[in-house]
């Protein structure tokens, strides 16, 4: 049987961290991480706290996320849980751990979360005996590096920034996934809604839009329009992301008044 080898883990650091970081910094980091991260085997993820401790009514844990797998991983909403070596649960609760960006592979990555007074079910935690966990078994999920393919010749500069900046807060794509998001919706004086929307593809290939049903909901899931709307040569290259601008004529609305800030746009994409 073949002997399963120990991967050789190096620190990764953001690079807004990195930039900053001094030579002295990160020697202690890589001392840190050496002594508190598992021996890792190729395929496999990890998280490993350092330290707890009350930070007001806060629970500050500090930690390393290790990347086993031969790709970056990043991740988004996680649940994670700490337990005694009895395995009795202390605390838990769902962090966005989005902001700790992509893991390269065979690399560790130092991050910090808080955790709710109401999600830590003890007075305190003892020092010697506590370890953070995934809560349940943890799949990489591998996301795709989507960028603007190309914008309008007329759109300016604060409005191709506000699209990159939009492009960075939603929820990432998964690799081989098509996603479709609203960037914003107004009404004209003359009662037409003008929808701005982000298509975003994470596939390896071109995809076209030939047929775009559309289904605007009130606050209340009441209909205030239904319609399909024909794209002429819509396509969006492998990774990348276009932007579409459909007008909602007035005439279509079964509701003419409706708040749009609450309202929901639901895209029935095949």
């Amino acid at each position: 049987m073949e002997e399963k080898k120990a991967l050789d883990i190096k620190l990764s650091l953001a690079p807004e961290v990195e930039v900053v970081m001094s030579e002295v910094q990160r020697d202690y980091l890589e001392e840190e991480m050496t002594e508190t991260i598992p021996q890792m085997e190729k395929g496999q993820i990890n998280i490993s706290g350092v330290y707890a401790y009350k930070d007001g009514d806060n629970l500050e844990v500090k930690f390393y996320v290790v990347n086993g797998l031969n790709q970056e991983i990043n991740f988004e909403k996680v649940p994670l849980k700490i337990i005694t070596s009895a395995g009795e649960e202390v605390a838990y609760q769902v962090f966005n751990l989005k902001e700790m960006g992509n893991i390269p592979p065979r690399s560790a990555r130092p991050g910090k979360i808080y955790f709710n007074k109401g999600n830590v079910f003890v007075d305190e935690i003892n020092n010697n005996d506590w370890k953070l966990v995934f809560d349940g078994n943890m799949q990489a999920v591998r996301h795709a590096d989507i960028e603007f393919e190309k914008f309008p010749e007329d759109m300016t500069e604060k409005d191709k920034n506000a699209f990159n900046e939009f492009l960075k807060k939603i929820s990432k794509v998964e690799k081989g996934q098509f996603a479709a998001n609203v960037f914003t919706m107004l009404q004209y004086k003359n009662g037409d809604i003008l929808l701005t929307l982000v298509f975003r593809n994470g596939a390896d290939k071109e995809v076209g839009i030939e047929k775009l049903p559309l289904t605007l909901e009130d606050e209340n899931g009441d209909i205030v329009f239904s319609a399909v709307y024909t794209l002429e040569d819509f396509k969006v290259s492998p990774q990348k992301a276009r932007i579409l601008s459909v007008v909602v004529e007035k005439e279509i609305l079964v509701k003419e008044e409706v708040d749009l800030t609450k309202a929901k746009l639901i895209f029935n994409l095949v």
